[in-house]
């Protein structure tokens, strides 16, 4: 697995979402300044060569395989969508091994019927559409209202691999995390007021109802990708919430 290691201080595992490479947190380099990061690029994901087990399981052991090759025993998490459900398949696998965690625009909780439906989507978009195009389209509907410059920030974040996109986007059917929320281990929560992909109203919320100690941040005029349309903010959350853990 492909990854990058920036700054010194509190290790912190930024995880991306599905299709994306660790390209996603460009914004969030600033906080080497303060911390050490962990950027890592899923298998199947970018210009990885895996093309089997596309599985929660994988991609979490991969990250924790990350951390024991640098002898980190244990680190913040921050994922956002898919990224965000693979920190709590971590927490559900490793529990000591999370500091505290940053659940962005993601979920806890995934119906198989939804995510079938969802995957159907994306398969009659990837047959009618080219890379290039497939890129520009989920860029696009994954901010609101986008500026020239979040829309080229959003279409550097992903790197289409169609041998394991749709297979990834399978990863998270039937999931439930939320019997795991209950924990001591802290928890925020952000989430985005026009977020088309894991409205806050059924995810951010439902996720809030059962992590009942967790602090929860609505991020206003911004889409899915909350760390690219509003990176002040963002930035400004992780700093504030891992330096009081």
């Amino acid at each position: 697995m492909d990854y990058q290691i920036i700054g010194k201080g509190e290790p912190i595992v930024f995880i991306h979402g599905l299709g994306q490479t660790q390209d996603a947190w460009e914004l969030q380099k600033e906080l080497a300044d303060q911390y050490q990061l962990f950027i890592p690029t899923l298998r199947g994901h970018g210009e990885s060569l895996v093309t089997e087990d596309m599985t929660l399981d994988y991609f979490a052991k991969d990250i924790l395989k990350m951390l024991d090759d640098k002898q980190i025993e244990s680190a913040h998490f921050c994922g956002l969508s898919l990224g965000g459900v693979i920190v709590q398949e971590i927490l559900k696998q490793s529990p000591k091994r999370v500091r505290s965690m940053i659940l962005a625009n993601t979920t806890s909780y995934v119906p198989s019927f939804a995510l079938d439906l969802a995957v159907k989507v994306r398969e009659r978009s990837l047959n009618q559409l080219s890379d290039e195009q497939y890129i520009t389209q989920t860029a696009g509907d994954t901010l609101y209202k986008p500026t020239d410059q979040e829309l080229h920030h959003a279409v550097k974040s992903f790197h289409m691999n169609r041998e394991t996109y749709v297979q990834s986007s399978r990863a998270i059917r039937g999931v439930n995390y939320l019997p795991y929320l209950s924990t001591s281990t802290p928890i925020h929560i952000i989430a985005s007021s026009n977020d088309n992909v894991t409205p806050y109203i059924y995810n951010a919320r439902y996720t809030r109802m059962w992590a009942r100690g967790a602090k929860m941040t609505v991020l206003n005029k911004a889409g899915h990708l909350s760390n690219i349309q509003k990176p002040v903010q963002f930035n400004q959350i992780v700093r504030d919430f891992v330096g009081a853990g």
